[in-house]
């Protein structure tokens, strides 16, 4: 558990820019099948020759111990990062290359301790345990900072309003209406469509939207006794106002909640000692 933490501190920029080591004084590069001064070359050569991809797991495998990515050194790449970095590299899939690859020992895909967990997002704070009271004081503090920017824009909204009241009294006052272009057609005329009139264009609007409940937003995020509902619900908001187009963020504050954990990839013991021509005993 605490390696995986420990991995979750790295950037994600980290793991879709993994060091190459330039020639390494442990790294030999075989091109000739007739060469058998690599063994890891050969092995996977020897399994998996009959199979056209046989070439590019041998690039794949090649790429993971030039980058140091063993089960000894706590380094793990997810398959995700390494379609990435060389799925325009690979004639053939990352997956199914890790596949046979797994079959035969050469990698090992490393268990994160469960299916899912709880992430924070802001930190990179993983939770496997959903009881896990750590989580909490980071559950707040997001909360409070949500609260926080819906608070200050809403504040500021009256100065934009004040504007709009200006414009009604000039034409109280005996303004005149501007007309309208004579080139506009009316769209529902014409057939169009009108442009909704309920998309939810504050902050507030977003939110409650993305929750639809029947209490004040506030309550909604912070009076649930159950934590885990009170993530979900946080979850939901943030989520909905980082993809709405009308509204943004004025603090700083990120997502929080359940996440699927990413297959991680590591060369074996065994393939790293063939590699270096070490004892597989």
């Amino acid at each position: 558990m605490n390696a995986y933490f420990s991995n979750s501190a790295r950037t994600h920029a980290e793991e879709l820019l993994p060091v190459v080591i330039e020639k390494p004084s442990h790294y030999t590069m075989s091109t000739n099948d007739s060469d058998d001064t690599d063994r890891l070359e050969q092995y996977i050569r020897d399994e998996k020759g009959h199979l056209d991809s046989c070439e590019s797991m041998v690039e794949l495998a090649n790429w993971l111990y030039a980058n140091e990515y063993f089960e000894t050194n706590d380094r793990e790449i997810p398959t995700s990062d390494l379609k990435e970095i060389l799925g325009d590299r690979l004639e053939y899939g990352v997956n199914t290359l890790l596949d046979h690859l797994e079959g035969i020992n050469v990698v090992d895909e490393v268990s994160q301790g469960g299916g899912r967990f709880i992430l924070h997002e802001r930190t990179g704070r993983a939770f496997f345990d959903p009881n896990n009271r750590e989580m909490l004081p980071l559950l707040e503090e997001e909360i409070s900072r949500f609260l926080e920017d819906l608070h200050e824009q809403e504040s500021q909204a009256p100065e934009s309003e004040d504007a709009g009241d200006d414009k009604t009294q000039s034409i109280a006052d005996g303004g005149e209406i501007e007309d309208a272009d004579s080139d506009e057609t009316d769209e529902t005329d014409a057939g169009g469509e009108k442009e909704p009139d309920d998309v939810p264009t504050t902050l507030r609007e977003v939110a409650a939207a993305a929750l639809d409940v029947e209490v004040p937003l506030e309550d909604a995020l912070t009076n649930p006794t159950d934590h885990i509902e009170r993530i979900i619900r946080f979850d939901d908001v943030v989520t909905a106002v980082i993809e709405s187009d009308e509204v943004g963020r004025g603090r700083a504050y990120e997502p929080m909640g359940w996440r699927n954990a990413a297959n991680k990839w590591v060369l074996t013991m065994t393939a790293k000692a063939r590699k270096e021509n070490e004892s597989l005993s």
